[in-house]
């Protein structure tokens, strides 16, 4: 072995991290996902061994989906591992396959793996050889494993003892895949993940909406009209497809149409975010309009299970959050404009969550036993909050009065909405059983 293996790994370790690609969706709807990890361990066998390595993860999940309604995630795959051992020439080496899953969604899990290993020779008196690997390990956080292994000489590699391995490492992405921001309002999906638009950005004359703000409040309340700007823009493709979904499956008429309203509903929103961001920083903001995601490719009964799956997600959750949401931000804005803005946001969406309660009552009259199923996990999955955000480093009475609201009247605007969601829910489940 060379002795230029650790400043390589290391090297690999690191390119893994940064040039890792994201997940792609499969037509059933299965998740794949690569997940590289840098590893630390200290071995007892033939000697004490330290070692610094790469492990490198595919992982099919095979339940649960990477965003914030999903059930605990599982997941079974490949690995490999190649580890720097004592700063020396030798090295270790590993192939298998592994498979685990979320004891707790989003937080903690396990992962077992099983497969082939290799080590070179130490010393002329700790010669190298092949063996069987095993392991099981704990993961935290998502991103952080420890991991049990054991080596098992193959027969024949005579003098070498079973080794003990004791390993802490990292991996991003998580091994179960990242899971989406839960965030509120008709969300785009491309190719399994939730995106959002990026937005081009020119300096305007004139001076900037006046108030007696500092530049950490203006800058992030820019931030944040910013970001509504952005899921506001990609509700827009989100709702387009939703029309031409409802159409291919034989929804009524009225239901289309509902859902071309709804789209041009989110080219207004867009346009009122993106203006107070604008006259805030004295700036143009555009957000790119993406275009609406490809067809599934689902049979009719699978299709209709999706769009009520989305819908109740969607429409009768994030879109009744966002009207609660917005009519309490109304209800603190002072700033000449912004309440009536919001205002008009809350009546609109409002409207939209009655579509998504529409879009469901059809489904499940349409697709019978399957759709009512797969509604009934949805609900039962639903969580019990929106994702938290980062407290902004604002003036309170400035962020209210330019139309924000805090952690505690976000999350009371979801647990409002979700309770009542709920019960309409199951009283649908109910009547359709």
């Amino acid at each position: 072995m060379s002795s230029r293996l650790g400043p390589t790994l290391c090297a690999l370790g690191a390119a893994a991290i940064l040039l890792a690609p994201g997940e792609a969706r499969a037509a059933d709807d299965d998740i794949h996902w690569f997940s590289p990890g840098l590893i630390l361990s200290l071995s007892f066998g033939d000697k004490i061994n330290f070692g610094l390595g790469l492990d490198a993860r595919y992982s099919l999940l095979f339940a649960g989906e990477t965003n914030c309604f999903s059930s605990e995630r599982r997941a079974i795959g490949a690995f490999a591992q190649a580890s720097w051992l004592n700063f020396s020439a030798a090295g270790r080496f590993a192939a298998g396959i592994h498979g685990g899953g979320e004891i707790e969604r989003g937080g903690f899990g396990v992962n077992g793996e099983v497969g082939w290993t290799y080590r070179t020779a130490l010393s002329e008196f700790h010669p190298g050889g092949h063996g069987i690997h095993a392991g099981i390990g704990g993961i935290g956080g998502q991103i952080v494993d420890v991991f049990f292994r054991g080596t098992i000489p193959l027969l024949g590699d005579d003098g070498r003892k079973p080794e003990f391995t004791v390993a802490v490492g990292a991996h991003f992405p998580p091994m179960y895949g990242e899971p989406g921001i839960c965030d509120i309002g008709r969300r785009l999906r491309m190719n399994g993940r939730f995106v959002l638009p990026g937005v081009a950005g020119a300096p305007r004359r004139g001076r900037a909406r006046s108030g007696k703000i500092d530049e950490a409040t203006r800058a992030a309340l820019v931030s944040a009209w910013q970001g509504d700007a952005r899921g506001e823009c990609a509700s827009i493709p989100a709702f387009l497809a939703l029309a031409r979904d409802l159409a291919a499956v034989g929804a009524p008429r009225d239901l289309v149409d509902r859902a071309l309203a709804s789209a041009a509903d989110e080219v207004r929103h867009t346009e009122l975010c993106a203006s107070i961001a604008g006259d805030l920083a004295s700036m143009t903001f555009a957000p790119d309009l993406l275009p609406p995601p490809r067809r599934s490719g689902l049979d009719r009964t699978r299709e209709l299970s999706r769009l009520c799956i989305e819908s109740w997600e969607d429409g009768c959750l994030g879109e009744g959050a966002a009207a609660e949401r917005a009519r309490r931000q109304a209800r603190g804005a002072k700033e000449p404009g912004i309440g009536a803005a919001l205002g008009a946001i809350a009546s609109d969406e409002a409207r939209h969550a009655e579509l998504g309660w529409r879009v469901v009552e059809w489904c499940l009259s349409e697709g019978g036993r399957p759709v009512r199923e797969a509604l009934g996990e949805a609900v039962a999955a639903s969580p019990e909050g929106p994702a938290r955000e980062e407290a902004p480093e604002a003036e309170a009475s400035a962020w209210r009065g330019y139309g924000r609201i805090g952690q505690h009247d976000i999350d009371a605007a979801w647990e409002q909405n979700l309770g009542l969601a709920r019960n309409t829910a199951e009283g649908m489940l109910r009547a359709s059983g």
